[in-house]
């Protein structure tokens, strides 16, 4: 049995570049854990992945899992990712002790040995990047929260303040953009059973209405839900603030808590920050410069600077897209 399993969820087409990057930085970068089994998890039923891509997830032995999923998920955001996540839960139980989610604009930087959470951890955990609709330790329970601590049965007695990346003291809010997890507890499939008993119901839905970050983030609030009803304090292992960096955000960190280089980080989340002219400013030094600087414009060339839209709802954003740009990814 594996130690470890990594996955991540993709799009055909439109998000091959930063799932091609994801991949490259684990092989490249992971030490010993470079070579582990690599799951990617595509929807079934519609174009797959381009030929190039195929060929170059081949060459660095990824295994290409597609998934069902109804169209109403499908058009949800972040529902499809959940319906993904789910369906191979079973699969990695017979297969590996821990299961390792990165959203795929991740890059790994160096050997990921704190994903080796312990044999009475059952998560890995980072916050979310900033606070946007969690809810601030030290105010009073909005009605929001006590709405999902009321369907995910969370008694008070479970709640214990976390900070943000950007510094903010906040009550239990996981990020489901990046976790490691015991496949055997289950905690995928009661992620999937809650959120789809109750995302669409009157209450939620008035929130969606009064607001889009909640219907981006519904599912987010639900797995921090489900995670708090299920799992004790002693079961969560909050990961450094090295793992899950939101490199995207890295001038809103506090002073104190930036790096000195960004290659001393060990994840990162990206967006679409290598989009913009510029990224070479930030604190990064070699290799990780000219590995980045080679890899972008080599995997942009081998896909062809593919732009077909695709009919999964990636519109609603996360992060600094929440507030108006486009792009859906977990913060």
């Amino acid at each position: 049995m594996h130690n470890l399993i990594y996955t991540t969820f993709a799009i055909p087409r439109k998000t091959e570049l930063d799932t091609l990057l994801l991949i490259e930085s684990i092989r490249t970068f992971g030490g010993e854990l470079s070579d582990n089994p690599l799951w990617v998890l595509i929807p079934a039923g519609f174009d797959p992945l381009t030929e190039p891509t195929q060929e170059k997830l081949d060459q660095l032995k990824v295994q290409i899992i597609p998934f069902e999923a109804r169209p109403e998920i499908l058009k949800f955001p972040f529902a499809a990712k959940i319906e993904a996540l789910a369906s191979i839960e079973a699969q990695a139980q017979e297969q590996a002790k821990r299961l390792v989610f990165m959203d795929r604009d991740t890059i790994l930087l160096q050997e990921p040995t704190e994903f080796l959470i312990s044999a009475d951890q059952a998560l890995g955990y980072r916050p979310v990047h900033h606070k946007l609709i969690g809810s601030d330790w030290s105010a009073p329970l909005d009605d929001f929260w006590q709405l999902i601590y009321e369907v995910c049965d969370v008694s008070d007695e479970k709640l214990f303040p976390m900070w943000t990346h950007t510094g903010e003291q906040i009550r239990p809010y996981f990020n489901a953009g990046m976790f490691i997890l015991r496949p055997e507890r289950g905690l995928l499939a009661q992620w999937q059973e809650v959120f789809l008993k109750w995302y669409r119901q009157p209450p939620f839905q008035a929130y969606y209405e009064k607001d889009q970050l909640y219907a981006i983030f519904i599912h987010q609030a639900i797995f921090s839900g489900v995670l708090l009803h299920v799992l004790s304090p002693e079961e969560m292992c909050e990961l450094s603030p090295k793992i899950n960096y939101p490199l995207h955000l890295h001038h809103e960190i506090p002073i104190e808590k930036r790096p000195t280089t960004i290659n001393e980080l060990i994840t990162v989340r990206h967006e679409n920050i290598f989009d913009e002219p510029g990224w070479q400013q930030l604190p990064i030094t070699e290799p990780h410069k000219s590995w980045l600087e080679t890899q972008l414009p080599d995997i942009k060339n081998h896909l062809g600077l593919l732009s077909r839209p695709s009919t999964i709802d990636e519109n609603p954003g996360s992060g600094d897209k929440a507030r108006g740009l486009a792009g859906q990814k977990d913060n």
